[in-house]
């Protein structure tokens, strides 16, 4: 399973970062180490969630590189690349961290962006599993030559708009030359506003509104959760308790090992 790569993709606000980040906890905890946390999203936040002090970006380094590409030096390109991407990564306690940047700029980058595609494929092979914070779309995977995805987990709150956006990002997803194995629907923060607020008894998300997906999880409201995001606090081993077991089930479909009983499919009220 070494580089299996997890992809959270969603729209903005779905909660996509943090689930990302309760997930690649998980991993830790269940002894899938060591784990790449990429964020690929350009509005990077993923090391704030995970709270880890973020170096450059490979936007950065491609500006770099780009220049580096018009001199004369007796240091190879390839070298040099290898020295500028680890001086990337940051580096904690059972992962690394690799932030993304931006998308390509007006300039061209195709000799700078060949020599990423290769040593990010090399990257990959030293972790047991990557974790990618996507932006609402899976585009970077293409620009990047990733060939497989093991599971990408489609993050939505259980909305006509968060369904319909679960839905294109998937359509994305066939339009690309990208091997998904398995998807995943992560319903987030069920129950918030809830019946209370309604002034009746909430039915329930629409799932013929869906994408087609292998696997449904249901991902409850979590207060500590929201007041560590508002407060900008990071998501470390005591948070979301209330979501743990949905954490749980969600990290073990990633990994291809479904849990028994899963608590978020036991046939309980969702509102």
């Amino acid at each position: 399973m070494a580089g299996a790569i997890f992809a959270f993709s969603g729209k903005g606000g779905a909660g996509k970062t943090t689930l990302a980040a309760m997930v690649l906890r998980q991993l830790l905890r269940v002894n899938v180490k060591p784990v790449l946390g990429v964020d690929a999203d350009p509005n990077a936040t993923l090391a704030l969630a995970l709270g880890v002090q973020a170096g450059g970006s490979i936007a950065d380094l491609r500006d770099r590189m780009g220049q580096a590409a018009q001199e004369i030096s007796e240091i190879p390109k390839e070298r040099l690349l290898d020295q500028w991407l680890a001086e990337l990564l940051s580096e904690e306690v059972g992962f690394d961290l690799l932030t993304m940047g931006r998308p390509e700029g007006p300039r061209c980058y195709c000799y700078v962006n060949a020599l990423l595609r290769r040593y990010l494929q090399e990257l990959r092979g030293s972790y047991q599993a990557v974790v990618v914070d996507c932006e609402a779309g899976m585009e970077y995977l293409s620009r990047l030559t990733v060939d497989d995805v093991e599971t990408l987990v489609l993050v939505a709150e259980a909305t006509p708009v968060g369904l319909a956006s679960a839905r294109r990002i998937a359509q994305l997803a066939d339009a690309l030359p990208v091997q998904v194995h398995r998807r995943v629907l992560a319903l987030n923060n069920l129950g918030r506003g809830g019946p209370a607020e309604a002034g009746a008894a909430w039915p329930g998300p629409d799932l013929a509104q869906a994408p087609q997906v292998d696997a449904t999880v249901r991902v409850p409201f979590d207060a500590d959760l929201y007041r560590r995001c508002v407060a900008g606090r990071p998501i470390d081993d005591s948070a979301g308790a209330a979501a743990r077991p949905a954490v749980e089930e969600l990290t073990g479909l990633c990994l291809g090992r479904p849990a028994e009983a899963p608590k978020s499919q036991q046939k309980e009220p969702i509102a």
